[in-house]
């Protein structure tokens, strides 16, 4: 039983997931997250951005330095989202990272829990599962030569945010603890059953995810026998620890 399986990993790692946080699309508010560091009872070591950060102006980098000069000792990791691909300078913005880590298609130890990412959205002209996929991969679906993309014309920034079956697939044959997604798993009534796959492809017991802005984590504990994993969500600018546990309630809707 996945409850079983679940209670014994958390309590091997309850105190690395204390210092786990988990935080939903900020889109580009991050006013939230200092007073809430500043008042945790137990300190993080690690923040991990489930996508659409969305910065218009300024780099991840201008805010991340400060931050992790401020709380020494603390380290930022993100993937990305579907807005984050909005324009070319959005990408380039986000991923001048400075000290924060790209998690997006790799697995991290954190505190002695393995975290994974999978950033990005499922694209109708890419990948739209259970459909068979476009393009096996990123170079395929922006390289398509001068017939696609004339003179100074550039593919759609969006391609850069697709989820792709080479990187998914790379993926799932790794393990996990924890799985962090943008898009949901099947139990939000728009996600996938391919990301239920890939999480119990890597035998993780806990996911995360943001994209709609709810969270509906209590109505997706009544499907953990049918998902074999524990599904959570994060509202807009919510934070929660490794457990799952509130530390920033957070905003539906946007």
């Amino acid at each position: 039983m996945i409850t079983a399986r679940m209670q014994a990993f958390d309590d091997e790692h309850r105190d690395s997931l204390r210092r786990i946080w988990f935080l939903g699309d900020v889109h580009g508010q991050f006013r939230h997250i200092i007073p809430a560091l500043t008042a945790a009872p137990v300190m993080p070591n690690w923040l991990v951005f489930l996508g659409d950060l969305d910065l218009e102006v300024q780099p991840l980098r201008e805010w991340a330095q400060p931050v992790c000069a401020a709380f020494p000792g603390l380290q930022l990791v993100f993937i990305h989202g579907n807005h984050d691909a909005d324009s070319y300078e959005h990408w380039h913005r986000l991923h001048d990272s400075g000290p924060a880590i790209a998690l997006h298609g790799q697995v991290l130890d954190m505190n002695g829990v393995r975290v994974a990412g999978m950033g990005g959205n499922f694209l109708g002209r890419v990948w739209m599962p259970p459909s068979e996929p476009t393009f096996a991969n990123k170079t395929q679906a922006m390289n398509r030569g001068a017939f696609q993309w004339h003179g100074t014309q550039r593919p759609s920034p969006a391609y850069l945010a697709g989820i792709y079956p080479d990187e998914f697939k790379a993926l799932a044959a790794q393990e996990a603890d924890i799985l962090v997604t943008h898009e949901a798993p099947s139990c939000h009534q728009l996600g996938f059953e391919a990301l239920d796959e890939l999480a119990r492809s890597m035998r993780v017991v806990r996911t995360f995810h943001g994209h709609h802005h709810d969270d509906l984590s209590d109505q997706y504990a009544l499907q953990r026998d049918r998902l074999q994993f524990d599904a959570r969500a994060l509202a807009f600018c919510a934070i929660k620890d490794g457990l799952g546990e509130i530390i920033v309630e957070g905003r539906p809707g946007w």
